[in-house]
């Protein structure tokens, strides 16, 4: 049976919590935000969860989000808040007692339930109301599809989406916006396309917190570039009978990149996309509208074989509406082609059943760092350890979790757990090199410099075992002082001849082309790489994947010395250039927006697109064709 708390959530509402959730603790009662996965489909989720409402006194309320149902749809996933009822402190969340109201679940029929980032009590709706209805925005009869930008800083009221005097953004939920009376969300708020239009940008973002303010958490919007804004500018050039739907996620959850945060919002989010866009369709007199859905955002953890909880929750809602109409999910490739965050430790590396490798902490690392080692098998026999630079060694030879300890000092967990019953993993969690603030005795900040994961398996196993590290980078509106830690292996090769970053694989345990987006490993989405305009080459950044990769690209960089591409600032009317794949994925949700006003697509979508064809040496890393 599956743990009922994992090592990310036993480590960050654990002694992770002296470190990390930054902006989390202005606020003493937040509802804990959680994905919750059952063996049967779900008819009515309130009953699905009812054991869930009470806990050795502290009561907590299971609340849901918009759910979206059209065509009967019964989710075997659910997003969902448990928010406190009564004086229950945040440090009454502790590991063992949410261990043990999670472990309820298994009993109580569910199969799987994963805790996310606190949602804040000051964003909370009471009572949410039921939305009103959309109104026309097209003439009838004329062609009509929706595409969503689901990211954090999306100024959904810039002047630039209007158009005939109305903007083309019909719906925005504000994840992270203050609450108010009458809202139809269950937190944050939605903005429709009237309440825009009636309003001035900056007086609807500030009235809604969404420019911070006392005790409230640096926001994206609050600077002169936000990542949501500059990707809505690329996906919104379309024509007007392309409407716009926007999802501007919580800016805290963003800020921990190891893709801990973000599954109940990113879920809630396509199930609001889905109920808003079949309003839209109502409105026009339509049953239903074609809708591609742009997320640019991503991680390097989990098993990259489509399995993780949000993975499976994205393709099984995404596949239940496209029995009713065309729908598409864009998903960038990633960033991390030569940040050493992943390696394949083959039969060929093992010497006498075991592999090694080195894992470098990095000093002045405000943020914790994880590590996942993927076993091809089940555990027996297999023994991973993690060993300090000092020396000292702590190993994972059976199910379960333990301190890591050094010199006294609580500084990590290691864990061997089966999230969802599938495939094992050794997690390793590391304290920050360098903490913000000393924690109480006995945790204190992790040694930096070079750590050891090692593998000793039985001498009959076969198979891969792949190592992920996590990423960890310092997010602008939050300045966390994170670092990136990397892998450590003799025989990789950083950089090649000319000494440019390498692009090539050696046969080290390193492993670029194993590196794809962690989000983006199941089968439904069209994976987007980013190229050079002016070489026709991929960026060097640009991941690529084994088995599941890249089906097309769009530019990311207009130049070796021309880094970006141009689009929209949070602030006034200017534009700035932004490399990455995040920008090159909206460009082809914009194409695939445009051709679903008369065509439909086959799939993921990638018929409906026309560029130039890639040569077959380059198709791991931008896929069929270049837009």
């Amino acid at each position: 049976m599956p743990y009922p708390l994992g090592p990310h959530e036993r480590w960050l509402f654990g002694p992770g919590k002296h470190y990390d959730l930054p902006g989390l603790w202005l606020d003493t009662q937040p509802s804990l935000s959680c994905l919750a996965e059952f063996p049967n489909p779900v008819g009515n989720p309130l009953t699905a969860v009812a054991n869930l409402l009470n806990h050795d006194g502290i009561t907590m309320q299971p609340r849901f989000p918009t759910l979206w149902s059209a065509g009967g749809f019964r989710p075997h996933f659910l997003p969902l808040l448990l928010t406190p009822q009564g004086q229950t402190a945040l440090e009454e969340h502790n590991p063992s007692r949410l261990a043990e109201l999670l472990g309820r679940l298994p009993r109580e029929g569910a199969r799987h339930l994963r805790l996310n980032f606190p949602v804040r009590s000051e964003t909370l709706n009471a009572k949410p109301q039921p939305p009103t209805a959309a109104t026309p925005s097209q003439p009838p009869g004329a062609p009509l599809s929706v595409l969503a930008v689901i990211d954090h800083g999306i100024a959904f009221a810039d002047r630039r989406l209007r158009a005939g005097g109305q903007t083309r953004m019909d719906y925005c939920w504000s994840q992270s916006a203050l609450s108010r009376e009458g809202e139809t969300v269950l937190f944050g708020r939605e903005f429709t396309r009237e309440q825009i239009d009636a309003g001035d940008a900056e007086a609807l973002y500030r009235e809604a917190g969404l420019l911070g303010g006392a005790n409230r958490p640096p926001m994206p919007l609050a600077r002169r570039v936000a990542h949501g804004t500059h990707v809505l500018g690329t996906a919104a050039q379309g024509p007007g009978n392309v409407r716009l739907i926007g999802v501007d996620l919580p800016a805290t959850a963003l800020w921990d990149t190891s893709g801990f945060g973000t599954d109940m919002f990113l879920l809630a989010a396509v199930h609001y996309v889905f109920d808003r866009a079949d309003r839209i369709a109502a409105a026009h007199g339509l049953t239903h509208v074609p809708v591609v859905l742009n997320i640019s955002l991503g991680w390097s953890g989990g098993p990259h074989d489509g399995t993780s909880p949000i993975e499976a929750a994205l393709a099984e809602i995404i596949e239940a509406r496209r029995t009713l109409a065309p729908t598409l999910l864009v998903l960038p490739s990633g960033n991390m082609f030569t940040d050493q965050l992943a390696a394949r430790i083959e039969d060929r590396h093992f010497v006498d059943g075991q592999a090694a490798l080195r894992w470098f902490a990095p000093p002045c690392d405000m943020t914790s760092s994880f590590a996942e080692v993927w076993l091809p098998g089940g555990p027996q026999g297999y023994e991973v350890s993690l060993t300090a630079p000092d020396g000292t060694v702590t190993t994972l030879a059976a199910p379960g979790w333990q301190d890591v300890t050094v010199a006294g000092r609580t500084v990590g967990l290691a864990m061997l757990d089966c999230p969802r019953g599938t495939r094992w993993r050794a997690s390793f969690c590391l304290a920050p090199t360098e903490a913000k603030a000393l924690p109480p005795m006995p945790h204190g900040p992790a040694p930096a410099g070079e750590w050891r994961i090692a593998v000793r398996r039985p001498a009959t196993a076969t198979g891969v075992v792949q190592i992920r590290i996590q990423r960890d980078e310092d997010q602008p509106q939050g300045r966390t002082g994170a670092r990136q830690s990397r892998l450590l292996d003799p025989c990789y090769e950083p950089y090649d001849a000319t000494g440019a970053p390498g692009q090539k694989d050696n046969g080290s345990m390193l492993c670029r082309m194993d590196g794809l987006n962690g989000l983006a490993t199941q089968a439904v989405s069209l994976n987007v790489g980013g190229s050079i305009d002016s070489l026709a080459r991929p960026s060097r950044y640009s991941s690529a994947g084994v088995g599941r990769g890249v089906d097309v690209s769009a530019t990311a960089d207009r130049g070796v010395a021309r880094p970006g591409v141009l689009s929209w600032t949070a602030q006034g009317a200017g534009v700035v250039a932004q490399s990455g794949t995040s920008s090159a994925a909206p460009k082809v949700a914009a194409a695939l927006a445009l051709a679903l006003l008369t065509e439909v697509p086959a799939g993921n979508g990638a018929d409906l697109l026309t560029g130039a064809p890639v040569p077959p040496d380059l198709v791991d890393r931008l896929g069929q064709l270049r837009l």
